[in-house]
């Protein structure tokens, strides 16, 4: 019996919104929120990131903040639209400071 010559994992695929094609090095660049329903996250390949300047959500504070926020509020039943617990209260705010301080 042959063992195949590499037993490295695929490479990832991904998708570019702004190719508009597949891509291996696609990372999320935007979070798009809708009053209802989910929201949505666009994707740049590496290439694209450099050409049009494009930072990934994780190098972006409001982004990774309003995440922190939303994964908060999603699961917490004292968060509502009405009223926030504390610790909600408090990660609306600290995406609120990044939110100001975002170029």
């Amino acid at each position: 019996m042959t063992t195949p010559p590499s037993t490295a994992a695929p490479a990832s695929f991904g998708w570019c919104h702004w190719h508009k094609g597949p891509s291996g090095t696609a990372v999320m660049v935007s979070i798009i929120e809708q009053g209802s329903g989910p929201g949505a996250g666009l994707y740049a390949c590496s290439p694209c990131r450099e050409q049009h300047g494009l930072r990934s959500v994780v190098e972006q504070p409001h982004e990774v903040a309003y995440r922190d926020y939303l994964l908060h509020t999603t699961d917490c039943e004292g968060c509502s639209r009405i009223g926030r617990c504390k610790v909600g209260g408090r990660l609306r705010d600290i995406y609120q400071k990044a939110l100001d301080a975002a170029p």
